[in-house]
């Protein structure tokens, strides 16, 4: 019995797998303001001709505190390229808590903070922390990820963007 019981289990994760893959065609970013922990506003359209990675991430979550210098490298060396990091802190980080974080840890990229959750509900209800959205020049969402970012596969990705 065990013998069927795993070949089905592999023949469902291909399954799911290949769902996956077909669900993250691109697709346009969406229309959403970011409000700023520094008090300003960005609007998804001022995107519109810049390689983006949005990083919804929290303060209490250990894996995306891991990512931070990384994120950090990520924004000071490829600014040249057009290209920026957009933190967004989850609905449940208190804004004081963000502000002092974002100056404790050094992050050197925009951050947003999403009181009300309106940001993640945009992108499809983001829930998992971190999640990182990958924006093409031409305002699509190119690719989304749940976990820790993978910084090679995301300069290779960025290479197939062109300029």
């Amino acid at each position: 019995m065990n013998k069927q019981i795993v070949p089905s289990i592999v023949a469902v994760a291909i399954v799911v797998a290949g769902i996956w893959l077909l669900s993250s065609e691109t697709r346009p970013i969406p229309d959403v303001t970011f409000s700023m922990a520094d008090g300003s506003t960005l609007n998804s359209s001022e995107l519109r001709g810049k390689k983006v990675l949005i990083n919804f991430w929290s303060i209490t979550c250990e894996a995306c505190l891991k990512d931070i210098p990384t994120l950090n490298r990520l924004h000071d060396s490829l600014k040249d390229q057009n290209f920026m990091v957009i933190g967004v802190a989850a609905s449940h980080d208190a804004p004081p808590a963000v502000i002092d974080g974002i100056r404790k840890l050094g992050i050197n990229y925009p951050v947003a903070l999403d009181v009300h959750g309106e940001v993640s509900k945009a992108f499809g209800d983001i829930r998992v922390t971190p999640t990182n959205v990958l924006v093409d020049p031409q305002g699509n969402i190119n690719s989304a990820e749940r976990g820790p970012l993978d910084e090679p596969r995301l300069r290779a990705t960025l290479l197939t963007f062109g300029g």
